[in-house]
């Protein structure tokens, strides 16, 4: 069970582009929902405090709901669940939505927090994503160490996708992970051992990201991810999910062996020049980055040249 402060999920209420609602597991009756899900609703804010989701969710029954909170019970700290089901509007069609699911614990009390999307509009992201890196890989190859996309190939993907940006438009999540102790691997265990890390460590990203989202090897040390059509809490998620790998990766010729990560996750809300916006974005994780910790995830929340 994931533990969240009550700042935090008013942040995510405030922040997200996504449908984010907060139920009470007693009677699975909405608690929150954020000001961009009812407003693509169609439903004042205030008018869903108290009622159940299936008002807007004409497939679904109560029994199903009360079945999805028995299996997030069941899982482990940090886990949750996917649901797909229709949601419809208030004055229009209904429109096939993937929620991710939560059971989340805020001061010894606990809420189920859903965040979900249309998948319409996530397919049609994927596709145009393929598209850029087919054009991407005319004019550029991958990273020899991790096979990953190199830098020049990244920031042309990357400034493509920033133009698209905007409150209509595309949104777009930015990882970004510091290995923070690369130098001392190379050091401590050589340059052959550093580039084995450093292959095991792109395995690890393209095996936590979804088929859309985009891996890159921005520097020496410094490793991006792209997810286009995705929010901050999605990159949240995946900060977990890798840190999670990276806590179970070990060398055992090497039982000292370990990489230590910093991880930011932005989202970013309008265009700009992308090499502009990551250097804002490692000058926070600079700002925020505790050396004695192994692995820290950091959320830094919209990111613009003007914010």
């Amino acid at each position: 069970m994931a533990k969240i402060s009550e700042q935090e999920i008013a942040h995510i209420l405030q922040q997200s582009l996504d449908l984010v609602l907060v139920l009470d597991p007693a009677d699975l009756k909405l608690l929150f929902i954020n000001d961009h899900g009812s407003s693509w609703l169609g439903y004042p804010p205030d008018s869903l405090i108290g009622e159940s989701p299936l008002v807007f969710m004409p497939e679904l029954t109560s029994a199903e709901l009360e079945g999805i909170l028995d299996n997030l019970r069941m899982l482990d700290e940090g886990e949750g669940a996917t649901l797909v089901t229709p949601v419809r509007r208030n004055l229009g069609v209904a429109h096939d939505f993937e929620f991710r699911l939560q059971l989340i614990d805020s001061d010894g009390r606990h809420f189920i927090l859903a965040s979900g999307r249309d998948i319409a509009e996530r397919v049609a992201v994927t596709d145009q994503v393929h598209n850029l890196l087919a054009d991407a890989q005319i004019e550029s190859r991958q990273d020899k160490t991790t096979a990953l996309y190199q830098r020049d190939a990244f920031l042309q993907v990357f400034r493509e996708l920033l133009d698209q940006v905007g409150p209509n438009g595309l949104r777009l999540a930015l990882v970004t992970i510091d290995m923070k102790n690369l130098h001392e691997i190379n050091e401590q265990f050589g340059q052959s051992i550093g580039d084995r890390v450093l292959r095991n460590m792109g395995s690890l990203l393209q095996h936590c990201a979804s088929r859309d989202d985009i891996c890159a090897r921005f520097s020496g040390r410094k490793l991006c991810i792209l997810m286009p059509g995705k929010g901050q809490q999605d990159g949240l998620l995946l900060a977990e999910r890798i840190n999670k790998a990276l806590s179970k990766v070990k060398y055992s010729e090497f039982p000292t062996l370990r990489i230590h990560s910093c991880i930011g996750v932005a989202e970013l809300p309008q265009r700009g020049e992308p090499e502009l916006l990551l250097e804002k974005v490692i000058t926070r994780m600079r700002e925020l980055k505790t050396p004695e910790m192994t692995h820290e995830v950091h959320r830094l929340g919209l990111v613009s040249l003007q914010l």
